[in-house]
Parts: C-alpha cells; sequence; structure tokens
C-alpha cells in the first residue's frame, strides 16, 4: 500500500455527509484506515458502505468473516448501485478506479485487493 492519506479538515464534514446513511461506525473506520492504513479499518469501512448500498436481506451475509462474496450473484448489486459505491468509495479514499480495472472487481475481495494496492 502506498503513503497514508489522512482526511484533511476541510473535506472531513463532506465526507462525514457522504456517508451519513452508511452504518455507524463507517466514518470513524474510514478516519482510521486513511490514519493507520490498518486492514481491519479498511475492510469495516466497505463493509458498512456496501451495508448502505444492498437490499435488508442481504446485510447478515457481510458480517461473515470470510467475504469472498460476488456483487451481483450474491449481494444483489446492480450495475447503477455499484457505480454509485464506486464513487462514494473513491471520494471517502481519496482514490480513483479505472474502468477496466472496475470491470474486473467483482467480489468484496477484489475490491480489497484493488484498493490495498492502489490507497
Amino acid at each position: 500500500m502506498s503513503e497514508n492519506k489522512p482526511i484533511d479538515e476541510e473535506d472531513l464534514e463532506e465526507i462525514k455527509e457522504t456517508l451519513k446513511r452508511c452504518p455507524e461506525g463507517t466514518f470513524e473506520s474510514l478516519v482510521e484506515f486513511r490514519e493507520s492504513g490498518d486492514k481491519a479499518a479498511l475492510k469495516n469501512f466497505l463493509v458498512g458502505v456496501l451495508k448502505r448500498h444492498v437490499e435488508p436481506e442481504f446485510v447478515g451475509l457481510l458480517d461473515n468473516e470470510e467475504l469472498a462474496l460476488s456483487f451481483n450473484e450474491d449481494l444483489g448489486i446492480d450495475s447503477m448501485t455499484m457505480m454509485e459505491i464506486v464513487m462514494m468509495v473513491e471520494e471517502c479514499l481519496g482514490v480513483h478506479i479505472e474502468n477496466e480495472q472496475l470491470m474486473e472487481i467483482e467480489t468484496y475481495s477484489d475490491l480489497d485487493k484493488y484498493i490495498s494496492e492502489h490507497s
């Protein structure tokens, strides 16, 4: 992983607003990851973002330790919702996911790996 990018004061409120409908702890996990690079905090942040976007019947699947879940098949995430997730993740982490790479991100594990390598 490259250098950590702590959230500056200007962006803090904007990111907090972006994450306001995510589960409790999502924002705090983002801040912790941005400051320390802690993988557990990244996982908590990503799971929080996903929980905000999936239907209630799929939320429990995201509580598993092993997250080899297909966004489409296991979590029912369509392409439009996936774009919303990607935009939120990009904004909050200060990364950009190229369209070519986005087509290869089909599971939580793919997303986690991409972010770990590019943030």
